[in-house]
């Protein structure tokens, strides 16, 4: 081997070893080396809630409700969210009556006497147009002329009138001046002093039977208003004056009899307050198949819920009010009714739920449950003077939240774990809901 072979292979041999050096090196530098790789998607989810059920009724209230007059009240459920919910709907029952109190005795001095629940008469007539189609209760005559024209005077401010000082009276006739006659109705009896007034009147109630009989009212001069006395059913004449009250001797003195005029006694009213709870006054409530007939022990057949105030003032039995409220003829292919146990609305004591047989859609309204609400044809004028009643309509509702394979349990875990007083079953094919 030549010199420059050897110096040749000296220097390719220290170039292998250090290409092996540095190859060591960089295997031993790259050891903890690593690539990564970071892949992330986001998948945002909103949800939106819009949760509302409302009721919805067609109703117009009457300025003056009569007897035998049906109002239309047609009560329903609309859902006007985006979720499927349970309804159910309780009806309470509130009134507010103004009815005949206890008659009270004659003041000798009614100037400071608390005449809050006195009687007070109309002076001036309505005209029948501006009652619209009238009403069977409050009259819209002038009750004061209806109690005085076409009698005779025989009791004035108290004291009885003597023969020579009575007066037939007539709607024109002016006690303030004796001298006018005067039967156009431009100025009818005045009377000119405090205290009660009577006139007196003979009526052929049996065409061969003549009878005495008495009206009037309670003057009082300085406040010019005229107050009721207690009546008979039905007309304007005292019950409470004997036919042969007065008499006259012959020297012409009138004297009364059995003291007639103290069982004369001025006409009161009182409030009634009847709340949807369990205390007294309270309606009786009935349901009814129709008119005359009750209905079954379910209530399914009901046509007509019936509520009766039984009118009782200090034992004395006065008329019933009574109020139809008018379920729709097919409320119970819709609606299932439950009688209220624990679970009362807002602690009262309802008569009960009605549940809605099927889920309520976003966008749909339920079958109407209440028809039409009626002041019951046979409520007379001795029931009540005035009258207000409320039917309030109490919605409940419960959103849906069935589970991921929205199976028929899930759809119902929510309502019947809420209190409601009712089991339901959910059927998803026909989406029918039943209560037990």
């Amino acid at each position: 081997m030549t010199k420059t072979n050897k110096k040749q292979n000296s220097k390719d041999r220290r170039i292998a070893i250090a290409s092996i050096i540095v190859a060591g090196m960089i295997v031993a530098g790259s050891t903890f080396a690593w690539f990564t790789s970071k892949d992330e998607v986001t998948n945002r989810l909103t949800a939106h809630a819009d949760y509302g059920v409302s009721i919805v009724e067609d109703f117009t209230p009457p300025e003056d409700w009569t007897p035998g007059q049906e109002i239309n009240k047609d009560v329903s459920a609309v859902n006007t969210g985006n979720v499927d919910a349970f309804v159910r709907l309780g009806l309470l029952y509130d009134a507010k009556l103004k009815v005949n109190g206890e008659g009270v005795a004659i003041p000798t001095d009614a100037s400071a006497v608390d005449k809050t629940s006195w009687v007070e008469l109309k002076t001036k007539a309505v005209a029948a147009a501006a009652q619209g189609d009238g009403n069977a209760v409050d009259g819209t005559a002038n009750e004061v002329t209806l109690l005085q024209a076409g009698g005779t005077l025989v009791v004035k401010a108290g004291a009885v009138v003597t023969p020579t000082d009575t007066q037939d009276v007539r709607s024109g006739d002016d006690v303030t001046d004796p001298a006018q006659v005067d039967y156009s109705g431009a100025n009818q009896f005045k009377p000119d002093g405090t205290g009660l007034y009577l006139f007196q009147r003979t009526i052929y109630e049996d065409p061969n039977t003549a009878t005495v009989k008495y009206s009037g009212y309670y003057y009082d001069a300085t406040e010019q208003k005229y107050y009721a006395l207690v009546t008979e059913p039905g007309t304007v004449y005292t019950a409470n004056v004997a036919s042969d009250a007065f008499t006259v001797d012959a020297t012409g003195k009138v004297t009364m009899t059995n003291n007639a005029l103290e069982n004369v006694e001025l006409a009161t009213t009182k409030v009634v307050t009847i709340k949807n709870n369990d205390a007294d006054p309270a309606f009786d409530i009935k349901w009814m198949k129709d008119a005359t007939t009750d209905a079954a022990a379910d209530k399914s057949d009901a046509k007509i819920i019936r509520l009766t105030y039984a009118g009782d003032n200090a034992g004395a039995t006065l008329d019933d009010v009574i109020i139809d409220i008018k379920l729709a003829d097919d409320w119970a292919n819709n609606w299932a009714y439950k009688a209220a146990t624990s679970s009362k609305v807002d602690a009262t004591n309802d008569t009960g739920y009605f549940f809605y047989k099927k889920t309520l859609a976003p966008g749909a309204t339920t079958e109407k449950l209440v028809d039409s609400v009626t002041l019951n044809k046979d409520v007379t004028q001795e029931a009540y003077k005035d009258l207000t009643f409320d039917l309030s309509v109490v919605l409940d509702s419960i959103q849906i939240t069935p589970d991921e394979a929205k199976t028929a349990d899930s759809y119902v875990a929510g309502v019947n774990g809420a209190g409601w007083g009712a089991t339901a079953s959910y059927t998803k094919d026909t989406e029918a809901v039943s209560w037990t």
